[in-house]
């Protein structure tokens, strides 16, 4: 009997319980709190590129509750459009520049949507392209995208989501979901001094893409060269200036986008079903990473 009382007595009382509890919960929303701030804050985006593209009389910015709106004309039925997800702790204005550059390489008129991520995270608003394209009914042919972990979030999007899109484009990303059969014409735009992608994982990823993916390598483009945020820890030295690594980026996409995948065009025409401007792929067999287009800066 007296062990037992001896024990209970050494057994801390309620109140320090309670104590002990509050630090506890304290310390986690200490963490929790960091965490969310260091995210919130993100990288980028470069003002006097974003200002750079607001003054340009050919391009128009809409920011909304969804994210920030780039285009060259009035949105209609031939209008092509791509939802972009930013890369893991990028603010999405940070893509502007590069929005803007792909809007003018294209042929037709181009709406490219950044979205707003909570926290800077793709992962946190995987659907947010739905509400994308709910806000812009009038689209007829719509790609998903992204950079980085965004482009990654896209292809997990465009997998479960096929019918609602033609095309994905990924910029510095890959893949960890197979979209091979899913009639999407995909373009993968590489940096060739990246430092920051697993390359190893990118290119054992390529099985997961159709045969006739279009694999774009740009040398001198790292892997901050895809938006306006600044230098990145990890990444390779760029020979291309920002605004030069922006607009290569830009012109691969946008002329592919304008394009619906003809670059990937052989001999062959093969019928998908009609969804706009990918209605007809001319494609020819190819396995997965077989032709790489190195594009010298």
């Amino acid at each position: 009997m007296r062990e037992a009382e001896g024990i209970a007595h050494r057994l801390p009382g309620p109140r320090r319980l309670a104590v002990a509890g509050g630090a506890i919960v304290l310390f986690v929303a200490i963490v929790v709190g960091g965490a969310a701030a260091y995210f919130a804050a993100g990288m980028g985006p470069d003002a006097d590129a974003v200002a750079a593209v607001e003054a340009d009389p050919d391009i128009t910015v809409d920011r909304t509750a969804v994210g920030t709106a780039v285009r060259d004309g009035p949105v209609t039925a031939s209008t092509v459009g791509l939802v972009y997800y930013p890369g893991a702790r990028v603010a999405h204005e940070s893509y502007v520049p590069t929005a803007a550059e792909i809007v003018a390489a294209s042929d037709r008129v181009a709406l490219v949507v950044v979205v707003d991520a909570p926290l800077n995270l793709a992962v946190l608003a995987p659907d947010r392209a739905d509400r994308v394209r709910e806000r812009h009914p009038e689209v007829g042919v719509w790609a998903v995208g992204g950079h980085s972990l965004g482009g990654a979030m896209a292809c997990r999007h465009a997998a479960e989501n096929a019918a609602a899109y033609e095309a994905l484009v990924l910029h510095a990303a890959y893949c960890d979901r197979d979209v091979s059969d899913s009639g999407l014409d995909v373009l993968s735009v590489l940096g060739g001094a990246d430092g920051v992608i697993d390359a190893e994982r990118e290119r054992a990823s390529r099985a997961n893409l159709p045969a006739d993916a279009r694999i774009v390598k740009l040398d001198g483009v790292n892997h901050a060269g895809f938006g306006a945020y600044g230098p990145q820890r990890g990444d390779g030295p760029a020979s291309l200036s920002p605004d030069a690594s922006r607009e290569a980026v830009g012109n691969a996409t946008g002329t592919w986008l304008s394009e619906g995948g003809a670059a990937t065009r052989s001999v062959e025409p093969r019928l998908v079903p009609d969804r706009g401007a990918w209605s007809v792929a001319d494609r020819g067999p190819r396995s997965p990473g077989s032709a790489v287009l190195v594009v010298a800066g």
